[in-house]
């Protein structure tokens, strides 16, 4: 996919879209709701970029690696160290 310009581009429209909601999604979560803000919008991203790693990297394996662990680890990534 990524190697393929017209399927990488739909991908990015998709993310694009998936991190809208996310965002909204965040707000209206938030108490009282709220209008997005850009440090929601941050954390959707980051979100779907911790996705798109650990799928890259489960993908890489084969299969081998499991999915849920490399979630965990890319989540587990954005933690204060």
């Amino acid at each position: 996919m990524k190697e393929t310009p017209a399927l990488s581009a739909r991908h990015l429209e998709k993310q694009t879209v998936w991190r809208l909601t996310l965002t909204q999604a965040l707000a209206e979560r938030t108490t009282p709701p709220r209008p997005t803000t850009v440090g929601l919008a941050v954390k959707a991203a980051a979100a779907l970029n911790c996705l798109n790693i650990a799928v890259d990297h489960w993908t890489e394996s084969d299969g081998r690696l499991d999915l849920d662990d490399l979630l965990d680890e890319a989540f587990a990534a954005l933690g204060p160290r």
